[in-house]
């Protein structure tokens, strides 16, 4: 017995020590990865300075997913890195990097604040990718800890491939060919995508079953409801906001003060699927009737007499409920800032307010102590200055040069007080002073 006794006593032991081992090697780890100060201290205005240059980027990639059976090479320049990483600063608060790019290797860092109330805390990385016949990573220095690169990608590949249920991690290494540098452009050469991209609908389909089933099958009847009215059928191009009011009014009869916030999102996604691209049910499900045939009005609606401002003030809308209010306004600010190419539109400041605008009307919509008071709000509104600020007097259609001639940079002071001249205008609307 006593023996017995002993031998318990002593798996105990044995078991509290590799605890505490374990603990202490944890502890080592963290304290290696985790350093007072940021190593990266990059301006992001500077950065996203060259977004006009992200077009040409983006219809490379286009002609890989369309043109799906050929094999592509898709050449990324500093200046495409530079706006890119640009755009993640601005959207993401505590987020700091950049990309270094020379014949011989790409240097990827970034510096992200850790959110600690009891210390300043960052996790430092530093990358390498060489040149080589597949995605070969030198190096991850993560702090004071450094990982061979294969076992890093190892690593990702296996959390991805066991997340998703699927060897998707896998199938985006290896479409990966070739990657060669020089001291400007990263080139990488691809294979066929088409196996990749059903690999990855497939994934896509998979990971479905963890969204919000109820806010889709809401979506879906809000969408419905709103392609069945009259007004859908009109010759001509009726306000946006008759639509708005329309969809609002039904979401007030079938809800209940629990539930109003719920369905206002419900209401504010089908609205910005029907009116501001069909491609936004790709983040809510299977919302579309028929597959093939995706429904919206016979002719745009219109805010403040352009179709082109209630895309954009309802895409926002349906940004801010599917993510965070500095993703959705950074969004619409690269796309403005993207538009500055030539053949673009220009630099608008009309359409960053009409998308300031939308981000504030989902915020109040969705939040549960107001969305029953929008809702009757909504439901009597026949003024576009309900939910949208004048925009006369704000700078339009400005090419790079003009941009960089009157305003400079995204931070620079002339640009903030533009920005201000918006939110001043947003302060005078009834509805988004709700919480004030």
């Amino acid at each position: 017995m006593i023996i017995k006794k002993a031998n318990f006593l002593r798996i105990i032991r044995g078991l509290v020590i590799l605890f505490l081992l374990c603990l202490l090697a944890l502890t080592s780890i963290v304290v290696l990865m985790v350093e007072t100060e940021p190593k990266v201290d990059v301006k992001a205005a500077e950065q996203v300075a060259d977004a006009d240059t992200v077009h040409d980027l983006l219809a490379q990639l286009e002609s890989s997913v369309t043109d799906r059976h050929q094999a592509h090479t898709i050449t990324i320049n500093t200046q495409q890195l530079d706006a890119i990483v640009g755009f993640l600063q601005r959207a993401t608060a505590g987020f700091r990097g950049k990309v270094s790019v020379t014949p011989d290797a790409t240097r990827v860092q970034a510096s992200i604040a850790i959110p600690v109330e009891l210390f300043d805390g960052y996790l430092n990385i530093d990358a390498t990718l060489l040149p080589a016949n597949a995605f070969v990573l030198e190096q991850v220095k993560v702090g004071d800890l450094y990982i061979p690169g294969g076992m890093a990608v190892g690593l990702t590949e296996w959390l991805v491939n066991r997340w998703t249920q699927s060897n998707i991690a896998t199938q985006a290494r290896e479409q990966i060919e070739k990657v060669s540098m020089s001291n400007e452009e990263v080139m990488v050469s691809l294979r066929p995508m088409d196996g990749f991209l059903r690999q990855l609908n497939e994934v896509k389909n998979g990971l479905s079953v963890d969204q919000d089933d109820e806010l889709r099958d809401m979506t879906a009847y809000y969408l419905q409801y709103i392609a069945w009215q009259d007004i859908t059928l009109a010759d001509t191009p009726q306000p946006a906001i008759d639509f708005i009011r329309l969809t609002m009014k039904r979401a007030a009869q079938r809800s209940s003060p629990e539930d109003a916030a719920e369905h206002n999102k419900a209401a504010i996604l089908a609205l910005a699927i029907f009116i501001g691209h069909h491609r936004v049910a790709n983040f809510v499900g299977d919302v579309q009737p028929d597959a093939e045939k995706a429904l919206k009005p016979l002719t745009p609606p219109l805010l403040r007499g352009r179709n082109d401002l209630a895309r954009h003030f309802l895409i926002s809308a349906a940004l801010k409920i599917l993510s965070e209010q500095g993703v959705t306004l950074a969004i619409g600010e690269f796309k403005e800032l993207m538009d500055r190419a030539i053949g673009g539109s220009g630099y608008s400041f009309v359409d960053l307010s009409a998308d300031m605008a939308g981000v504030e009307f989902a915020e109040v919509a969705t939040s549960p102590k107001h969305a029953q008071e929008v809702q009757n709000m909504l439901s009597q509104m026949h003024d576009d200055s309900v939910i949208m600020p004048p925009i006369d007097g704000l700078a339009e259609g400005l090419s790079k040069t003009q941009f960089e001639d009157k305003f400079g940079a995204v931070d620079s002071n002339d640009y903030l007080d533009e920005v201000a001249k918006i939110k001043a205008r947003l302060a005078t609307i009834a509805l988004y002073q709700l919480d004030n």
